[in-house]
């Protein structure tokens, strides 16, 4: 009997080495990379294997069979980077840049679309089919937008919504939720939602609560009413009993100028109380680009505005839009030559009609700040600063230099201090973002966020100036990020999760995009995995779509607070 309990023991053990030498292998197998997982925890030097998808084996993998073994050694493995607000959904449904090449050579394996309102439910519809019947090469999820909702309801009407559009508007955002909207995003202070009451945004936010949904705000006026912008947005939130997060958060224009420390405390108090309250930030001091040709404000039926009319199109080719740019450079130039003229631009641009968004009106001409220039000493002066000087108008110098200079010359029209740049970065809730776009960057437009933010992180805020620890930057870009979305299986690097990895040179990485030249990739980004596939080898686009729509499952949707009056 003893005898027969031996043979079948050493028969299972014969089994059992004859079915691990037939297991299938490893997809892929890092080998050696210093492994930072996303939750902030300190950096480990481990193997991750991969499996169909999936992150399966974190150890020593040294001798397991695999179809393909990377060696890491001197590499920093982490998780894919995730860009809670981005706008590339203008540009990934067309294929120059449906494989996302600025985000994947920034180690961004997930994006967040339908940003400051943007979508309307066709839209969000539309963009969730074209992308998967076309492939994009990035995972993404989705907000519902306020401005889209009510554009389509009430156009650019300055009133308050009837009750059968507030109704229709609604019943818009439930349909949203239920096909996997992360929850409410507005930009009040665009058109139209700038004229939207705070409680036309609650009753369509409150429509996420069931689902545990997420409200992101472009803040109303961030420039003449920061702290006031930002209240409403907690305000909206608290209301409504769902989270509040700010995009982009930053102190803009002159008149801001150490505020940042005010609103942190303003969210801290938040926070204190029992609100769920997070934001991001991108890694520059400067916000929006704009030519100057782009800031004025044309008469109607002007050649200039037929320009900028163009200029809006989304399938305008890079050459037709580089041509334009510089045709509508040539108009202002000509038509700033006659005074007439010159008067009703400076009466349009600093007191527009309804239904006419200004960059002066929105931020202030102390809010710009020169980018670039044909005359290198003026790149980094404020405009006001040049106007005193001068003694002229900010209106005037912008003239000047238009007239001077045509379409070079470019600002930024929310100027920051890098203080609080740092101050945002380092703070606790705060995530990255890039506010960014793969495309946007034809006719010299565009801004160095868009190809350069999670890059220059990890340059510029980690390895050369030692802002942030290399553990809590990637954890500001995956971890902390996942946790907001409400992503469990994405963002860290842990046994079961999503395989979307980047595994990059902390020596190397590098954002090459700059404010004169945001076009260049950034470098540093060895390899980058999306659900497993290879968008990046060995620091080479792969073209590979193995993006998803990632629809919002908030599993801590019972818990959620209660609306309150």
């Amino acid at each position: 009997m003893l005898l027969k309990i031996r043979c079948v023991m050493v028969l299972l053990v014969v089994f059992a080495i004859q079915a691990q030498a037939a297991a299938p292998p490893f997809d892929i197998v890092l080998r050696g990379g210093m492994l930072v997982d996303g939750s902030g925890a300190p950096a480990k030097v481990a193997d991750l294997g991969i499996t169909a998808g999936r992150i399966v084996a974190i150890g020593d993998l040294g001798r397991a069979p695999t179809r393909r073994r990377i060696e890491a050694t001197g590499l920093v493995v982490a998780p894919g980077f995730i860009d809670v607000h981005n706008h590339s959904d203008e540009d990934v449904v067309y294929p120059a840049y449906r494989a996302a090449p600025g985000m994947i050579r920034q180690g961004v394996t997930t994006a967040v679309f339908g940003v400051d309102g943007s979508l309307d439910l066709e839209m969000f519809r539309t963009l969730k089919a074209r992308l998967a019947a076309s492939g994009v090469g990035v995972n993404f999820a989705a907000y519902i937008g306020h401005n889209g909702l009510r554009e389509k309801e009430l156009g650019m009407a300055n009133r308050v919504p009837t009750g059968v559009e507030l109704a229709r508007m609604k019943g818009a955002v439930r349909a949203a939720m239920n096909e996997g909207a992360l929850g409410l995003s507005t930009g009040l202070m665009y058109l139209p939602g700038l004229y939207a009451t705070t409680d036309e945004v609650v009753e369509l936010a409150k429509e996420t609560a069931p689902y545990g949904g997420l409200y992101d705000s472009h803040d109303r006026d961030p420039a003449f009413h920061l702290l006031d912008s930002v209240a409403e947005c907690l305000t909206v939130a608290r209301r409504a009993g769902i989270e509040a997060h700010i995009a982009h958060i930053k102190a803009v224009g002159l008149h801001n100028a150490g505020r940042s420390e005010d609103l942190i405390r303003m969210i801290d108090a938040a926070r204190a109380r029992g609100e769920r309250v997070t934001a991001d930030a991108y890694p520059y001091d400067g916000a929006t680009t704009r030519l100057v040709a782009e800031i004025l404000i044309p008469p109607a039926q002007s050649e200039m505005a037929s320009d900028l009319h163009a200029l809006e199109d989304p399938e305008l080719g890079e050459a037709s839009h580089s041509n334009t740019v510089l045709a509508l450079a040539a108009a202002w130039r000509k038509a700033l030559a006659n005074p007439d003229t010159r008067n009703e631009v400076k009466a349009l641009t600093e007191q527009p009609h309804e239904g006419v968004f200004s960059w002066v009106m929105a931020v202030g001409y102390d809010s710009f700040r020169i980018t670039r220039s044909a005359d290198p000493a003026l790149n980094g002066r404020m405009i006001v600063d040049i106007a005193t000087e001068r003694g002229q108008s900010p209106f005037s110098v912008l003239v000047d230099l238009l007239i001077e200079q045509g379409a070079f010359i470019k600002l930024t029209v929310g100027s920051m201090r890098e203080d609080e740049v740092r101050t945002f970065l380092r703070t606790p809730w705060t995530m990255i973002s890039s506010d960014g776009r793969e495309g946007g960057l034809a006719g010299g437009q565009g801004h160095p966020r868009y190809r350069g933010s999670f890059a220059r992180v990890l340059a510029y805020y980690v390895r050369d100036r030692q802002v942030l620890s290399l553990e809590e930057a990637v954890h500001k870009m995956s971890g902390l990020t996942a946790a907001y979305l409400k992503l469990s299986d994405r963002g860290v690097l842990r046994v079961g999760a999503a395989a979307d990895i980047a595994v990059f040179d902390p020596k190397a990485v590098q954002d090459r995009s700059t404010w004169e030249n945001p076009a260049p990739y950034a470098d540093g980004m060895r390899y980058v995995f999306v659900n497993g596939v290879l968008a990046l080898d060995s620091g080479e686009a792969t073209g590979a779509l193995a993006g998803r729509f990632l629809p919002f499952r908030n599993r801590g949707a019972g818990t959620t607070p209660k609306p309150t009056p």
